[in-house]
């Protein structure tokens, strides 16, 4: 009797120990992720383009095309932004969102990506002011726009990165949080313009409604 209630005080002090300390959660194994994993980031790479890199086809500011047809005649935000073209895959804000929430997590869109590309921000910066920036993406009277791409002095405004991330998806090791619904993604990784320079990225997952989706940028 005595041995019994001491093995049933064993297994209840286990189960409470897993319960307050994280570290007996069990890590998703690579061969449960492995799939889900490369097609978050395959798909990834388009929606990064969107939202840090070269953006969608606009008619561009000051181009001949724009000059003969006079496509900006009347448009009030013709400093700040661009149309859109038809040709682009995504014509509003809504496919652009539809897409992203099939591979980020809904915290990391509303937090990160969705702020920058559809709100704008305000910071903080070293002179004591505060620097603005616009929504990279906005709907004009039905129109959808895009930021204009390059200020007065040629400088790149949208662009924050400009080579590819490419991932040996065969190096891919799964990293614990110490929680079922979350882990890290290790990977070796280099851009696309140089491949010598191989590091070794993390990239956060999280388990929201079932479904495992990416939780961190996965961009340069």
């Amino acid at each position: 009797m005595k041995k019994t209630m001491t093995l049933m005080l064993a297994l209840v002090l286990t189960v409470v120990s897993c319960g307050f300390f994280t570290g007996c959660a069990a890590t998703p194994q690579v061969e449960d992720l492995y799939d889900r994993v490369v097609y978050l980031v395959e798909k990834a790479y388009e929606l990064n383009s969107i939202f840090y890199g070269p953006g969608l086809p606009v008619y561009e500011s000051g181009s001949e095309y724009v000059e003969l047809n006079h496509v900006y005649f009347g448009f009030d935000q013709k400093d700040n932004y661009e149309y859109v073209t038809p040709q682009s895959k995504f014509q509003t804000i809504d496919q652009i969102k539809l897409a992203a929430e099939k591979v980020y997590s809904k915290g990391f869109l509303e937090d990160v990506l969705y702020k920058a590309a559809f709100d704008g921000y305000a910071i903080d910066n070293s002179a004591g002011g505060t620097a603005f920036g616009l929504a990279r993406y906005q709907e004009f009277s039905g129109v959808f726009c895009q930021s204009l791409s390059k200020d007065a002095d040629g400088k790149d405004n949208n662009t924050l990165y400009t080579a590819m991330r490419i991932y040996d998806y065969s190096s891919m090791e799964m990293l614990s949080l110490g929680r079922e619904n979350a882990c890290k993604v290790s990977m070796r990784s280099w851009l696309e313009d140089s491949p010598e320079q191989v590091d070794v990225v993390e990239i956060a997952m999280i388990l929201q409604d079932g479904e495992w989706f990416l939780d961190s940028f996965t961009g340069a």
